[in-house]
């Protein structure tokens, strides 16, 4: 079952400029008819709503700070993985599971097509390194 906009934004108690500013940031990524440039939210958008939300207004974190999250967390730390032990990406962390598709030409997904998926919504983005490096420790005598 396919959503308008309006009908998301009073499901989740957003408002319809909330729910688009989300997707601009890259947190959302709805269907779009392919008569039109309307967008079609499922049950799985209106969970990640509401999951963008919650980390909003009970975790205190910005947008800015879910994207940046999204970028250095492992997706299993992300999603609620009950099949980690046998992921590929779970074994070889270093790697992205997008690209360990690839590699293996298979169509292993996770949690739905990677289009959907939090982590790779945000592959493009780069993160800083939060500190400065260390100077080494002087001694003194």
């Amino acid at each position: 079952m396919y959503y308008r906009i309006g009908q998301v934004a009073r499901q989740v108690g957003l408002t319809e400029k909330r729910i688009r500013e989300y997707e601009e940031e890259g947190l959302i990524n709805p269907k779009r008819r392919e008569s039109s440039i309307q967008r079609q939210y499922d049950d799985f958008d209106v969970r990640r709503i509401k999951q963008i939300k919650s980390l909003i207004h009970e975790r205190g974190l910005t947008l800015a700070g879910i994207k940046a999250l999204l970028a250095v967390a492992p997706c299993w730390e992300i999603i609620e993985c009950d099949n980690r032990m046998h992921c590929p990406a779970f074994i070889d962390p270093r790697k992205k599971c997008w690209t360990i598709r690839e590699e293996l030409r298979t169509d292993n997904q996770c949690m739905g097509h990677c289009d959907r998926c939090p982590k790779y919504i945000v592959r493009n983005i780069t993160v800083s390194p939060l500190f400065d490096k260390t100077p080494p420790l002087i001694r003194l005598e």
